[in-house]
């Protein structure tokens, strides 16, 4: 497929936040001319590592910076739905105790006491990882993933209940849960303000919402500029702390507390993921593999922000 049909299933949109039409561009589209459909359905994948080819801007009115155009929903969600990824489940033990150290904090920051059994809802639960956390951390949890494939792991290797597709007005019952996480999710959604409204709906009054995300303002991005690793086409939305508040606040929720997001991944996974980013990331990687040391623990932040706010 030519560039030029390519460019019949973009759509230019409003700003996410604001609904503004007045941006400017901040980095053009780097379509190549010969990709074809498929490889453009590839880029648009939860757990892609395809570099960013669109066109980024920044709304003149509120500072968001997002892709526009963009490629249609349909395409979005098919990859989604159709996402494999063995490798990304395969670091899943060290995921989990990551997401354990951290959701026994938030919890600690909420006031709520250890095995209270409340419910919570992980939008976006990819493998399961942040479920067997919650659950080791005494709540009840809930998932929902739109990728058959992951949906189906979480429920046949820990037995959680994952529900396949993506949240929906009439998902799940209003006031039916006690808190909410959207761990790397935001950033994929095309409208973000439907998402928060939804989640508003299905917490109980004073709930809570967890969401990490991928800062643009952060300094690993402006260090790293156009290398920074979270400039993927399938992150459609780049905020910074400022518009995160923002989007929140819009939605009807307080922020309590936002701090950097410290992720632990085995060494030689965290490489593998750097390779086409950093160009020493590959052999570094076939070092540490070859001396033994491709599991040990690697706990790093590139940029990404944990927020926590309570419904309002």
């Amino acid at each position: 497929m030519a560039n030029a049909t390519v460019e019949g299933l973009l759509a230019t949109v409003g700003c996410p936040l604001c609904e503004s039409r007045a941006f400017h561009v901040v980095r053009h589209s780097r379509y190549s001319p010969e990709i074809t459909l498929e490889e453009l359905q590839a880029a648009f994948r939860a757990s892609s590592d395809h570099g960013l080819l669109d066109q980024l801007v920044r709304c003149d009115s509120c500072s968001l910076t997002y892709i526009n155009p963009r490629v249609s929903e349909a395409i979005l969600l098919r990859g989604y739905c159709e996402a494999v990824d063995p490798d990304f489940v395969a670091q899943n033990p060290e995921r989990v105790k990551t997401f354990t150290r951290m959701i026994r904090r938030i919890l600690r920051r909420l006031k709520i006491p250890a095995n209270s059994g409340l419910r919570i809802l992980d939008v976006g639960c990819a493998g399961g990882a942040f479920l067997v956390a919650a659950r080791n951390s005494g709540l009840q949890p809930v998932g929902i993933e739109p990728s058959h494939w992951m949906a189906e792991y979480g429920r046949k290797t820990y037995g959680l209940e994952v529900h396949q597709g993506i949240l929906e007005p009439g998902s799940f019952p209003d006031a039916s849960f006690d808190l909410v996480s959207l761990w790397d999710v935001i950033e994929h959604v095309t409208e973000p303000a439907s998402l928060l409204g939804t989640i508003h709906r299905v917490l109980k009054p004073d709930g809570a919402l967890i969401v990490n995300f991928p800062d643009y303002g952060s300094w690993p991005a402006r260090l790293l500029g156009g290398r920074w690793p979270f400039l993927l086409s399938v992150h459609l939305l780049y905020y910074t702390r400022t518009t995160m508040k923002e989007q929140l606040r819009r939605a009807g929720f307080r922020v309590m507390d936002m701090r950097p997001h410290f992720q632990t991944l085995p060494l030689g996974y965290a490489l593998q993921r750097a390779t086409p980013y950093l160009g020493l990331a590959g052999p570094l990687r076939r070092l540490v593999e070859a001396i033994g040391l491709g599991g040990a623990p690697l706990c790093y932040n590139v940029g990404q922000t944990l927020a926590v706010a309570r419904k309002v």
